[in-house]
């Protein structure tokens, strides 16, 4: 079925932004500078940055044609709260009543309207107007977005009763909107209200994008950071990222646009992130590093990886997660950075002499940056990461094993094998281990996600907890094998340790999705989100 309506011929422009660069077929003879001065009589500017390609055909119909989900859907995703049709003012009377269903969503394309925003209701209302004026059925879009954060429902899919929400499904079927040539069926449309071409959206409706395309990409099992075959209205099959911009579509048709502004294209990469972090909100798991660069996933972490196969020239000495949950990093003895997933490159000591050799990696709480710490207590800061201070230079009675942040971000603990803890920032000193006898040094360290607290791991697999870390039991006498590595769970209540042998052993509400002992490999470190 096609993507239009009989009447109105594929290609058809409604978008101000694709007029002003003088592209597409068909263009409308509606200028932009009278677009927006209809808009402003309308009381709002409401010229859509979008093809709108008026959907039809027989009422209720359906395309169910098969599609590959590229993640497990999850219908139960929560609604986020909604400005309805009734409640912006919707004259139900005008709309058309030729709606289609699609039976599978592949895509979510992201648009702006192009225009300046007054009173969003009064800007949904002009959207709507607007697009009746130049001869569509409804609203073009599934979902606007208001500058103030608030998410409105575009074009109409039910009559719901109350108390429902409004998901712009009927009887489990997308309602088919009309958003981006040749690219309607199986997508769904979201425009940010404004105009974006110079600037960036603000934050609070950045957010709220991002809480529809998570919404959304759980409900249909869409991949975030995914792509895949797309094949339009024409016929024509390609690859198209599963969020993708009008323009991305638009250059598929050979022609062009600016929707939706370089302020949104050129952080739709970060967006992606962040909705891919939501949905992997949910999931508990961990990553194991080994020296030869191995990393082997558990749990429901992504397979990113490794370095095994490139012949480094040292070995790897650590391992620490992106925020998300969907990448990590791993450290090589020289200072280099490997990176892996969503995890990105911000600077490496690869290839810089060095006084004493790397041995530890932390990323910020952002995902945009990270500390390095070498033998010596000396710190590297790379991307957002702030330097606060080392023991570089320091006299120690123990060598310096790693470094663990706050969960501000704005300080970090160093920690020696000794136990002893050195604080820089706003890490707060809870205790340590320094000056007592130790039946084993200590070999890691893990701060509790509340920040009141921490861990020290011995390496007999002891444990010792400052603050309000709460103890939870060892591992002292469970393995013959060296203990490297703790992670805490995301509650603060438990925490899992590793041993060399790659054997995991956990505590309190940690869960446990197994090891690689017996593999025979030198397991160096234990990263990611451990979720009870």
């Amino acid at each position: 079925m096609d993507d239009t309506h009989a009447r109105e011929p594929d290609g058809h422009e409604y978008c101000p932004a694709c007029r002003a660069a003088g592209t597409g077929p068909g263009r409308s003879p509606i200028s932009r500078r009278a677009a927006l001065g209809l808009a402003a009589r309308a009381g709002v500017a409401a010229v859509a940055g979008t093809h709108l390609l008026r959907a039809g055909g027989r009422g209720g119909a359906a395309d169910l044609r098969a599609a590959r989900a590229l993640a497990a859907p999850r219908p139960d995703w929560p609604v986020p709260p909604i400005v309805t049709r009734a409640q912006w003012g919707a004259d139900e009377s005008l709309r058309g009543r030729d709606q289609v269903y699609d039976g599978v969503v592949e895509k979510i394309v992201v648009h702006h309207t192009g225009a300046p925003v007054g009173d969003p209701a009064a800007h949904a209302r002009g959207v709507y107007a607007h697009a009746l004026s130049t001869g569509y059925s409804d609203v073009p879009y599934h979902w606007l977005i208001s500058p103030d954060g608030r998410i409105f429902e575009g074009r109409w899919a039910a009559d719901y009763p109350a108390g429902q929400p409004h998901t712009g499904e009927r009887n489990g079927a997308n309602v088919r909107g009309a958003h981006a040539s040749a690219h309607n069926s199986r997508t769904i449309g979201v425009a940010l209200m404004g105009n974006y071409e110079g600037g960036a959206p603000p934050a609070v409706a950045v957010e709220a994008l991002v809480t529809v395309l998570a919404w959304k990409c759980a409900r249909w099992g869409i991949d975030p950071l995914g792509a895949g075959t797309y094949t339009n209205s024409y016929g024509a099959s390609y690859p198209l990222p599963n969020i993708c911009t009008h323009q991305e579509t638009k250059q598929r048709i050979g022609d062009g646009t600016l929707c939706p502004g370089t302020g949104v294209i050129g952080g739709l990469a970060g967006v992606r992130d962040r909705v891919a972090a939501r949905l992997r909100d949910g999931s508990t798991g961990y990553w194991i590093a080994t020296a030869n660069g191995m990393v082997f996933s558990k749990g429901q972490m992504p397979d990113a990886g490794d370095t095994n196969r490139l012949g480094l020239p040292a070995s790897v000495v650590g391992i620490t997660a992106h925020p998300s949950g969907l990448g990590y990093w791993l450290l090589g003895r020289d200072g280099g950075v490997f990176t892996f997933g969503a995890a990105r490159f911000f600077g490496s000591m690869g290839g810089v002499r060095l006084n004493q050799p790397m041995i530890n990696i932390a990323s910020t709480r952002t995902g945009n940056g990270y500390w390095m710490v070498a033998r010596d207590g000396g710190v590297f800061s790379f991307g957002d990461a702030r330097f606060f201070g080392s023991t570089g230079g320091m006299r120690l009675a123990a060598p310096v094993l790693g470094l663990c942040p706050t969960p501000s971000g704005n300080g970090y603990w160093l920690y020696a094998r000794d136990g002893g803890i050195f604080s820089f920032g706003d890490a707060r000193f809870f205790g340590s281990t320094g000056g007592l006898p130790l039946v084993r040094p200590v070999v890691a360290m893990a701060a509790r996600p509340q920040g009141d607290g921490y861990w020290l791991a011995a390496e007999d697999g002891g444990v010792f907890a400052f603050g309000n870390a709460p103890f939870r039991g060892s591992a002292v006498g469970r393995t013959r094998s060296p203990f490297v590595s703790i992670l805490p769970t995301t509650t603060g209540n438990g925490y899992a340790l590793l041993d060399r042998d790659g054997g995991v052993h956990t505590f309190g509400d940690a869960p446990n999705h197994g090891g690689v002992s017996g593999w025979g490999l030198t397991a160096v470190g234990l990263a990611g989100k451990l979720k009870p």
